[in-house]
């Protein structure tokens, strides 16, 4: 698709450890650019990083914002808000926190769709669009693991919520006297992962990573009995690690929280 004739959106998803800024293109359901930073540098880069990829894309004229950071989605809210895209005085048409509403594509089945994390209807939406009709089991590996299903590519069915590594290596070692906490970074992939496992270290990544696998796997199985077949589409930075050990065969689309971003309306 032609850039300069593209619908593009400024996309923003506020995780709880991450930032990740791109320009949407909406027709062709993909990202253009991307930049990600951590949010301890929210305050110092995101203004910035969002002229940047404004000014290399001008026909954006929306910004869609999705966080779980409350305080960090006013703060961008403000900035796009308030920020000229390319420096001589035009400003964004639309800024958007996303939230559930009745004019979505999605219909989601849950007990307080205000309560939905909003990563997950972003999730939802950009697998409504690009599988257009198929149902979807959808797999969300970030600071928090969460498995939902998708039933014909239109009704949302929430399914499961787990910590992810970060979480699981901060409760190992403030509840306990005796185990380190390790560090993420440290943690590698499946196939570094020795088990058994001779050491602490070991056994806590061990743990994590097969854990992780053998709970993701048993949500995906309940889906499939339950709902029958879908496609399986993972996403999120925790992803790669525990691919390896995932039985189902699976789609990876690393931008598929901002593609349903950018296409929110």
């Amino acid at each position: 698709m032609n850039d300069s004739a593209s619908e593009m959106t400024l996309a923003i998803d506020i995780g709880s450890t991450r930032t990740h800024v791109a320009a949407v293109d909406v027709g062709g359901l993909q990202c253009i650019d991307r930049i990600d930073s951590y949010n301890d540098d929210f305050d110092d880069v995101f203004a910035e990083r969002i002229r940047k990829i404004a000014a290399a894309h001008p026909q954006i004229r929306r910004a869609n914002i999705t966080s779980c950071v409350k305080s960090l989605a006013a703060k961008a809210e403000k900035i796009c808000a308030d920020l000229s895209a390319d420096g001589g005085g035009r400003r964004f048409d639309a800024v958007e926190l996303i939230r559930p509403h009745n004019g979505l594509p999605v219909v989601f089945k849950y007990e307080d769709p205000a309560t939905l994390g909003t990563d997950r209807i972003c999730d939802a939406l950009a697998c409504a669009a690009m599988c257009r009709g198929k149902s979807c089991i959808i797999i969300d590996v970030g600071t928090a693991v969460t498995v939902d299903y998708l039933r014909n590519g239109r009704i949302f069915e929430g399914m499961a919520i787990l910590s992810g590594y970060s979480m699981q290596l901060d409760a190992l070692h403030k509840n306990t006297d005796s185990l380190p906490r390790i560090d993420i970074s440290s943690l590698g992939g499946a196939t570094n992962v020795p088990l058994p496992s001779t050491s602490t270290e070991d056994c806590i990544k061990a743990g994590i990573i097969y854990g992780m696998a053998g709970a993701i796997d048993r949500c995906v199985g309940v889906c499939k009995r339950n709902w029958g077949k879908g496609v399986i589409v993972a996403t999120g930075g925790g992803w790669e690690p525990i691919k390896p050990l995932i039985k189902h065969k699976t789609i990876t689309i690393p931008d598929l929280t901002l593609i349903g971003a950018g296409i929110y309306r």
